[in-house]
């Protein structure tokens, strides 16, 4: 053996036999392991729902999901037909109870909101098959190793089966199918590609075979097996190509909208794209100056020159500061981002009128800021300096609690974006 393949060899140090029953005992999900799935269900759930990476990764850690999964390539190399029944039986049976857990789990929640973690589960691409297939091969070899090693915890992060599981669960709880089919796509592809590694690196090391009851079924079970791993890759092809398009998007975007937006003093705050019939919107939410027509004509022209003529941009000045925005609380914040919004769609619409009654406007500020106990709103009419008519919005309002000046603060801009006032006089009752 010359010195490059001794670099590569792992048949010397492997135990196949100590690897098979290692692996064979750890398929069946049942006593601790059953504990172990339905506790790791649910944290991975929480750790979904409250964007905790650290609890996500706690709960791929500690899932026994992938024994079966590898169970399932290692019967097939050895040509195992019980433990590939075995297996299949355990693979299914656990990734029942590990949706139920999370249907349950999302069902009762009181948030329940697509957060970071898992948005990050809904758009499998091909780099998520290679990193299944590449992580399935580091876990059969160093299952395979005869002495112990550490690389399954990174083997179990990698190829996160647990997250996208529980991110379906969430799907079906909130009615959401397009959450359920990307991350129940997600968790197909890695258990097949962790199998199918696991499948190729038992025929590499030449691991010690059984029989099936007979040959053409050790056959029919191959072929099946490698046409689901066919079918299971060409979407994610599809889906690569999509965020790759979608990349190149962005990338355009920063460049002849976003970037000279802000070289003219602005900051953007948000910004998101809507298809409406064949026009792309670019709705961007900014603070500082306006944006003039001429910068507005010189970005349409520049993204009709680079291939983008369907894209117009929507700008929403907002007179506030990032820092601003980020002291409101959460609700606050969607609510004026929701309420700009609104205001875009009425603008394409060509629609006028004032949808702010005064209901909502009490019950937007009365969840916004529990202190209030009772608002009142009407407009007081004043003559201006021209001898025009100018309106003020008064707002009359009663606490249950004592509030600070930060508080008053933030209600007051509040209401100022929300009426769409450079002033309102607050009127504070007992």
């Amino acid at each position: 053996m010359n010195s490059f393949q001794k670099l590569l060899d792992i048949r010397s140090s492997s135990d196949p036999q100590g690897a098979i029953e290692s692996i064979s005992a750890g398929v069946s999900i049942r006593g601790y392991n059953m504990w172990l799935l339905f506790c790791s269900a649910v944290l991975a759930s929480i750790g979904l729902d409250t964007s905790s990476t650290a609890v996500v990764i706690g709960a791929m850690l500690i899932s026994p999901l992938m024994s079966p999964i590898i169970g399932i390539g290692l019967a097939l190399g050895i040509h195992d037909n019980i433990l590939f029944i075995r297996s299949i039986k355990n693979f299914i049976a656990s990734a029942f109870l590990s949706l139920i857990a999370a249907i349950l789990y999302f069902s009762v929640s009181p948030f329940a909101y697509p957060t970071a973690e898992i948005e990050a589960r809904t758009y499998p691409t091909l780099l998520d098959v290679l990193i299944a297939f590449f992580g399935g091969v580091a876990g059969i070899v160093s299952a395979s190793r005869s002495g112990i090693s550490n690389a399954i915890p990174g083997v179990a992060i990698a190829t996160a089966l647990m997250p996208p599981l529980c991110t379906a669960g969430y799907g079906i709880a909130t009615g959401q199918w397009y959450y359920f089919a990307g991350a129940f796509y997600l968790f197909f592809i890695n258990a097949v590609f962790i199998s199918l590694a696991t499948y190729c690196v038992v025929l590499y090391m030449h691991f010690p075979k059984r029989s099936f009851a007979s040959r053409s079924q050790r056959n029919y079970y191959v072929a099946i097996f490698l046409i689901i791993t066919l079918v299971a890759t060409v979407p994610s092809v599809y889906f690569l190509y999509s965020v790759y398009k979608r990349q190149r998007v962005n990338s355009k975007i920063e460049k002849y909208v976003l970037k000279p937006i802000r070289n003219q003093g602005n900051e953007i705050l948000k910004w998101e794209l809507s298809d409406r019939d064949s026009v792309v919107w670019i709705k961007l939410y900014h603070s500082g100056s306006l944006i003039r027509d001429s910068l507005k004509n010189q970005i349409a022209a520049d993204l009709a020159s680079n291939g983008m003529r369907n894209y117009e941009l929507q700008p929403a000045r907002v007179n506030m500061t990032k820092e601003e925005v980020n002291q409101l609380s959460a609700d606050v914040s969607r609510q004026m981002f929701q309420q700009l919004q609104l205001e875009l769609i009425q603008k394409m619409n060509e629609r006028q009128k004032d949808t702010l009654t005064y209901l909502s406007l009490n019950n937007e500020v009365k969840a916004a800021f529990p202190f209030i106990d009772t608002l009142y709103q009407g407009w007081l009419t004043l003559p201006n300096i021209s001898k025009s008519v100018d309106t003020l919005p008064v707002a009359f309002f009663k606490t249950s609690e004592t509030a600070n000046a930060t508080q008053f603060d933030q209600l007051y801009r509040f209401l100022k974006i929300r009426l769409g006032k450079d002033s309102v006089v607050l009127i504070p009752g007992r």
